[in-house]
């Protein structure tokens, strides 16, 4: 995986997160976490043709289902 993908995939993840008023209240761990769903998507879709599939919306919809499931732990603490 190349770097410029990761930090677009890290940008991209923390715009959607930020867009969609996302925040533990723990920066540092927010970051960590943005980063790590990045890698994961990153390897997630390292196969993936991005000339047949639709980066913004495959990120958007990643993005999204990492937050239901981040905001559903942070209601059980």
């Amino acid at each position: 995986m190349s770097n410029r993908k990761l930090l677009e995939s890290v940008a991209d993840i923390s715009y959607i997160a930020g867009n969609s008023r996302y925040h533990s209240g723990n920066s540092r761990a927010d970051v960590s976490e943005f980063i790590y769903w990045a890698e994961e998507f990153e390897k997630k879709h390292k196969d993936t043709d991005w000339d047949q599939e639709d980066y913004l919306t495959e990120i958007i919809d990643y993005t999204n289902s990492k937050l239901k499931e981040a905001r559903k732990g942070l209601r059980a603490c």
